[in-house]
């Protein structure tokens, strides 16, 4: 089992950051397996385990915002690679994210570390690149826009450190994968500070080059459990942190008889779909 560091005193990799052409995230987080598991008996979870955290770890408490069980709001994932896809089987990804109701962003994320960190760093849209994007991800329009901010090379944007990282020219890339995504979050709280952002993922996939108008798609489901991206320095390094992620993923993983998966969205997907890797 991987040992969980949260990324501190690293001046030159905080744990969020805001900056020119890209805002930086060095996100701790572990997801498990829930294929098996429905909403109900997941719900059911939920609503137990912060009377078992309480009794572990003092300080922790749970909030949810309303309607996000019964309503999640959909997220539609749109995986970028090259031809051969040189990118699934590194763990890094270049996406982008975007709901209709909040936000379209492009992002490159690199691969898990050996204590759970995942550097991501997105570039944020704006205006009428925003709208395009969220009402239409995977339209030759907006795919059109994030090409072009691939090619830019007045701003350090997602496509740059791809290159710089995984030698991945990012002009060469082009959709591969759609994910549809309805998300239900939890947020777990330590002495009254935002600490984690937790969420069953229910994911649907379409092999987007085979399958354009995303017919054919196949499901899957796991449970992540990340760090709040504007944790407060003051709370980041207390081990109660560290310890609130095990006890759930622990929890979940015994309640449901199930394990942790290393693999991302993109590449369980690509699984299932039978999308090919080079040899």
């Amino acid at each position: 089992m991987t040992k969980l560091k949260v990324n501190t005193g690293n001046s030159d990799r905080p744990i969020y950051q805001i900056g020119q052409g890209h805002n930086l995230f060095n996100q701790l987080a572990v997801k498990v397996e829930m294929d098996r598991v429905d909403d109900a008996a997941y719900f059911k979870w939920l609503d137990e385990v912060p009377a078992e955290i309480a009794k572990e770890i003092p300080g922790v408490t749970f909030l949810e915002r309303d309607g996000v069980r019964t309503a999640p709001p959909t997220n539609i994932a749109v995986y970028y690679d090259t031809d051969d896809y040189k990118l699934l089987p590194s763990g890094a990804l270049l996406r982008t994210s975007c709901s209709v109701l909040t936000h379209a962003f492009c992002a490159f994320k690199m691969p898990e570390d050996r204590f759970g960190n995942r550097l991501d760093r997105r570039h944020v849209f704006e205006g009428d690149k925003k709208a395009i994007i969220q009402n239409a991800p995977y339209s030759s329009e907006a795919v059109g826009i994030v090409k072009s901010l691939l090619s830019r090379t007045d701003i350090d944007h997602p496509g740059k450190f791809l290159k710089s990282e995984m030698n991945i020219d990012p002009t060469d890339l082009s959709p591969a994968l759609i994910l549809f995504g309805r998300r239900s979050t939890f947020f777990v709280r330590i002495d009254d500070l935002d600490v984690l952002r937790c969420s069953i993922d229910r994911s649907a996939v379409a092999d987007f080059r085979r399958d354009p108008d995303c017919e054919n798609r196949k499901e899957f489901r796991e449970v992540e459990l990340s760090i709040y991206p504007r944790i407060p320095e003051a709370i980041a390094s207390d081990p109660r942190v560290v310890s609130t992620i095990e006890f759930l993923r622990e929890s979940l993983c015994k309640s449901f008889d199930t394990q942790v998966t290393h693999n991302i969205k993109y590449q369980r997907g690509s699984e299932l779909l039978g999308l090919s890797q080079p040899n």
